[in-house]
């Protein structure tokens, strides 16, 4: 049977959340406290409470982002939530936090039919209209079945009236939040795109009637104007969850102060926020606390509470709620367990509930073993609980990128960086960050001057084509790899596009990477799995976090990083002389070849066609280990000796001693 208790991680938009809530009963107090004024405060006519902020500090397992879950239950539609991590390589800024929060409007109000976005606009639109506030999806309902001319009319009134009372915010912005609910749905994308801070298509800036995305100077008006929405009766609790990624290798503290700077913004300049931090309480004080200012310290550590452990009592009801959600809880308590085991969990020192959770699963698991109950549990390998670990990474990640897909968007460029840092991490291979007009940027430095990569998953053209003619004049400094998602191809009418592109591709230092879905999906799962290393999110058989060194080794054996096209890809480049013919492992999203080239190719002599020709060819550019796997998937009976043979045999180029590609491209 499938064990109940084998929860990797919390999730924070989990919809059935089992809790006891007097465990740290005073922390989720305070928040509901400040969103109650906050609420108070919005039903008075003409003010508006400044924001708060909240720290929350405990050790791993204690159920930091649990109480996130808990308060999406308690308060419902009152609030809305808003969950966003730090993602590495990634400077906190005003986008990151804009994108989170309307990312977050997105998702359902727990045990609701409706989205956060139809709380917010809700409690505006029926503050300003003179109906109840305190119920914003009654609201929404009845303006839905009214025409659209009736809406339009009741959006104007409020967007003027908001206009009067607060000056400093954008009616533009204010406007087009309140037609997403609203909005069909085609609309409804282009409109989460442009308030997000993402860049639309040409077709949806034409849709909602805007000429361009959302400028820098644009983002905290925008943040201000969402804080004014708020404040009409469903204050933003905006959370920032696993706060120790902030801290740095090698001492470095840049992320951390740029975090403290945005913090502090948010708090002085934004209303209508309840903004709650959560961290690991050691890291926090030894890593972070001593970095900030005093300036710093009044606004981020406002309210600090520690989070503490669950006492016997609350352990024993948090057994019981478990067991309720079994399929064979027909017996009294405590089956399945024995008496003895409870016993000693109750009473067992510095018992998170992480650890209780994942003891019960333990003994769950071996109840039908003989004298399971006499028998203490055996530390085992990790090794296990991490492939189930990744397992569900990898399969939040095929979300994430489906549902970016949905919206006919791609996954963020920084996101897809962050996880090619993580990745090259684990391959240890050292890379720094950048950016190249507006497109973020890698570079990998050698003797011979390394590479830069940029990832473009732009949506418009324009600022694709402005991307492209600087990395065309960067290519003729240095090598220049672009990488952009396969999935999210460049349409074929960008035809200016098309040109600079074939341009860039025919100079010696420029390639081309079109990245597809599965190696999306690792990037972007191995930057989860390291961030929850640090955070010590992912625990072993008895609910200890797993230390972070066990987690890098675990990588380093299992997931292969160096042989994942991304990675080798921009390795192989970088290794390349900076005069060396054009290095592209792949070949463009929408190559037009010449009708010449085509023709010359089908005459020339071909070698054998044997496995390791057709993998090579689909490689392109491979490692002689990532050549030795693909052959072998698809002929069982082939050895490493085999391929050396038949590689020997082809005309082929190495770099190094570990990297070959067909030589017909090199010529």
């Amino acid at each position: 049977m499938e064990n109940p208790f084998q929860a990797i991680h919390a999730d924070a938009w989990d919809p059935t959340p089992i809790d006891v809530p007097s465990i740290n009963e005073r922390a989720s107090s305070l928040v509901r406290a400040h969103i109650e004024q906050l609420r108070d405060a919005g039903a008075r006519e003409g003010t508006a409470a400044r924001s708060t902020s909240i720290l929350l500090l405990g050790p791993a397992g204690i159920g930091k982002t649990h109480l996130f879950t808990r308060l999406r239950k308690q308060v419902g539609p009152r609030a809305v939530f808003v969950h966003t991590r730090p993602e590495v390589g990634v400077d906190p800024s005003p986008r990151h936090v804009l994108s989170a929060t309307l990312r977050s409007l997105r998702q359902p109000v727990i045990q609701q039919q409706h989205r956060q976005i139809d709380v917010i606009v809700g409690a505006m639109l029926a503050t300003l209209e003179g109906g109840r506030p305190h119920f914003p999806l009654s609201f929404i309902d009845d303006c839905s079945r009214q025409p659209p001319d009736t809406q339009r009319e009741i959006i104007e009134r409020a967007v003027a009236r908001a206009e009067d009372r607060f000056p400093d915010t954008s009616a533009r912005y204010l406007e087009h939040l309140l037609r997403l609910p609203f909005a069909d749905r085609l609309s409804q994308r282009a409109l989460f795109a442009w308030l997000s801070g993402e860049e639309p298509s040409q077709a949806q800036l034409d849709m909602i009637g805007e000429r361009a995305a959302l400028r820098e100077d644009d983002l905290i008006l925008a943040l201000r104007t969402l804080g004014v929405v708020a404040t009409f009766g469903a204050p933003i609790v905006l959370v920032f969850d696993q706060l120790e990624n902030l801290a740095e290798e090698e001492g470095k503290t840049s992320r951390i102060i740029r975090h403290a700077r945005l913090v502090s913004e948010l708090r002085d300049t934004v209303r209508g926020l309840v903004i709650v931090q959560m961290a690991l309480d050691a890291v926090w004080m030894q890593r972070i606390h001593p970095v900030l200012h005093a300036s710093m310290r009044d606004r981020l550590e406002e309210k600090i509470e520690h989070l503490a452990l669950p006492t016997p009592e609350e352990r024993r009801e948090l057994i019981e709620r478990w067991r309720s959600a079994l399929p064979d809880k027909s017996k009294p308590f405590p089956h399945p367990f024995s008496t003895r085991q409870v016993d000693s969990w109750l009473v067992m020192p510095g018992m998170t509930p992480r650890m209780l959770m994942q003891s019960c699963g333990e003994a769950y698991q071996r109840r039908a073993l003989p004298e399971a109950e006499e028998t203490e549990p055996v530390d085992t390998s990790p090794d296990e609980r991490l492939e189930v670990a990744w397992q569900e990474l990898l399969g939040r990640a095929r979300k994430r990128i489906d549902e970016a897909a949905a919206e006919a968007q791609g996954v963020a460029g920084e996101s897809v960086r962050a996880g090619l840092l993580a990745a090259l991490s684990v391959a240890q291979v050292k890379a720094e960050t950048g950016e190249t007009e507006g497109a973020p940027a890698l570079r990998i430095r050698r003797a011979d001057g390394g590479c830069d990569m940029l990832f473009v998953q732009h949506a418009h053209h324009t600022s694709l084509a402005r991307v492209l003619r600087a990395a065309i004049a960067l290519a003729d400094e240095r090598r220049v790899l672009l990488l952009r998602e396969q999935a999210f191809a460049i349409p074929p009418t960008w035809k200016e596009v098309h040109k600079l592109l074939g341009t860039f591709t025919g100079k010696a230092n420029a390639s081309f990477l079109p990245i597809e879905r599965e190696a999306l999906a690792r990037l972007l799962a191995v930057e989860h799995l390291l961030g929850a290393a640090r955070s010590q999110d992912l625990s072993d058989d008895v609910g200890r976090g797993i230390p972070y060194d066990t987690v890098m080794d675990w990588a380093r054996r299992t997931l292969g990083c160096n042989a994942w096209r991304p990675v080798e890809a921009l390795l192989f480049v970088a290794t390349l002389p900076v005069s060396a013919p054009p290095a592209s492992p792949p070949p463009p999203a929408h190559p037009r070849e010449r009708a010449e080239e085509a023709s010359a190719r089908a005459t020339a002599k071909a070698p054998a066609d044997g496995p390791v020709l057709r993998e090579l060819r689909k490689l392109r550019v491979a490692s002689i280990d990532r050549l030795v796997r693909e052959v072998r998937a698809c002929d069982p009976m082939a050895t490493r000796a085999t391929v050396m043979e038949e590689l020997a045999k082809l005309p082929i180029k190495r770099f190094g001693g570990a990297i070959v590609a067909l030589e017909e491209p090199w010529r």
